[in-house]
């Protein structure tokens, strides 16, 4: 059986996104490995696989977080900790390029895998696939999104449906235009600041160290980093995709979702058992500001006393705190995380931001969705979900008691939602039980040369 190695960023729903597979090649036979900055460990420690913290030393625990919290502290007027952050990171490439990459190549000599799957997560994630390829090994691509399809469908920060008609076909190929200038220039501006990560110059440095063209380097793709010319392993179903995308390398699988993962406690003694359940939730990770989410939230529970006797489940993520919302009705339940899939199992409605894990799960649970994107893929997110017509569009910065009371009415009482997702969530059964990820994984570790696209 083979070593698999799983590059990882220490972000929660990426994480997540991973483990029913990685639990899948564990009962082949194959052996697991997780590799990332010592804040990964947690999480996939508590899945029970095994972790290798790398460059502890530039990323020590509780890093991720600090850096993070800083970040969205910063102002457009005060980027003092972004630019410090960015010299940072650059310190650390720079300490690679002149032989620090020698700490990963001891890793991987003592793994010896067959396979490694970096995420796409992070921008960061092309410098890990630069290093992997260094050392000859065989890389994939691991994508829990949908983006990286460049001008077949629109950019994923987009909330543009893709039909298949002419005129989508123009005003897709317009946004990548219209994308690609605006990326060139932020690029400009960034480096022009200070506040790069990886500029392209810098990117093409590292590339040389590592013997790979950069002319085989896309620049300007819709994911927060550049990308080489490897095998995408995409973690959706295809049709849940718009018609027409394709991409050389580009393998769809099933929408994996482990329900064995690790979840959340939950007062399941304050559930009305006869009552439906709405299920609010928007994400692990916070982009906006802390009195925006306080806001929705509370427009979430003046929504919830026109349904005094439906179950409201909101849960407000880790920057909140539960005590904010001490005037809530009675079926109004509030933590600060929830037990997702156990929750889905039961849930009438989800009020989600629409991220990738959150509107697969909603599918396979058959659980129609109002979306309300904040950031990066999640507007291509629902864009999907209305083109599907598997749940409506919310806006997180306008939305009032009444309009959320409007969608909710529409959702519920038009029997056409339920009825399509009973039909998609069908379908991601059967493509789930097919396992397909598993067999693709294993032609890619028997194969000498991966081929370039598979329908």
């Amino acid at each position: 059986m083979a070593n698999i190695v799983f590059c990882f960023p220490p972000i929660v729903s990426t994480i997540n996104s991973s483990l029913r597979l990685a639990r899948e090649l564990t009962l082949r036979g194959h052996q697991i490995t997780y590799i990332g900055i010592a804040d990964c460990k947690p999480l996939i420690s508590a899945n029970g696989f095994k972790f290798v913290s790398i460059y502890e030393q530039w990323f020590p625990k509780g890093c991720f977080e600090d850096v993070y919290l800083k970040l969205q502290s910063s102002t457009a007027n005060d980027l003092s900790e972004a630019r410090s952050h960015a010299r940072w990171f650059n310190e650390f490439l720079d300490y690679l390029i002149a032989g620090g990459d020698e700490e990963l190549n001891l890793v991987i000599k003592e793994l010896k895998p067959d396979l490694v799957l970096v995420s796409t997560s992070l921008s960061d994630s092309v410098i890990w696939a630069l290093f992997f390829y260094k050392l000859n090994l065989k890389v994939v691509y691991f994508f829990d999104v949908l983006g990286g399809c460049n001008n077949t469908v629109p950019p994923i920060h987009t909330d543009l449906v893709s039909d298949g008609s002419v005129w989508s076909s123009i005003k897709t190929i317009l946004a990548w235009y219209i994308y690609k200038i605006k990326k060139s220039r932020y690029e400009k501006y960034l480096v022009r600041n200070g506040l790069d990560l990886i500029s392209s110059g810098k990117l093409r440095k590292i590339a040389k160290y590592c013997g790979y063209s950069h002319k085989d380097i896309d620049f300007l793709t819709d994911m927060p980093g550049a990308q080489l010319k490897l095998p995408e392993l995409v973690l959706f179903p295809k049709r849940f995709d718009f018609p027409g995308v394709r991409k050389e390398g580009r393998y769809y699988a099933e929408a994996s979702i482990d329900l064995n993962r690790e979840q959340s406690s939950f007062p399941w003694e304050k559930v009305a058992e006869s009552q439906p359940i709405v299920y609010v939730a928007l994400g692990t990770l916070s982009f906006m500001a802390k009195s925006d989410y306080e806001d929705f939230f509370r427009i979430v529970i003046e929504t919830s006393m026109k349904w005094p006797a439906w179950n409201w489940v909101i849960s407000i993520g880790n920057n909140l705190s539960v005590d904010d919302f001490e005037y809530a009705p009675s079926n109004v339940i509030i933590v600060n995380r929830a037990p997702q899939l156990e929750l889905l199992k039961k849930a009438s409605l989800m009020i989600t931001h629409g991220g990738p894990n959150s509107v697969k799960e909603c599918i396979f649970f058959g659980v129609p969705m109002i979306v309300f994107p904040l950031w990066f893929d999640q507007p291509g997110n629902v864009a999907r979900v209305t083109y599907h017509g598997l749940g409506l569009k919310g806006d997180f910065k306008t939305i009032t008691s009444k309009v959320l009371q409007e969608l909710i009415e529409e959702i519920t009482t038009n029997p056409e939602f339920r009825e399509r997702i009973k039909a998609m969530q069908k379908y991601f059964m059967e493509i789930e039980d097919d396992k397909l990820s598993i067999r693709l994984i294993e032609n890619f570790i028997a194969q000498q040369n991966i081929p370039p696209f598979l329908d």
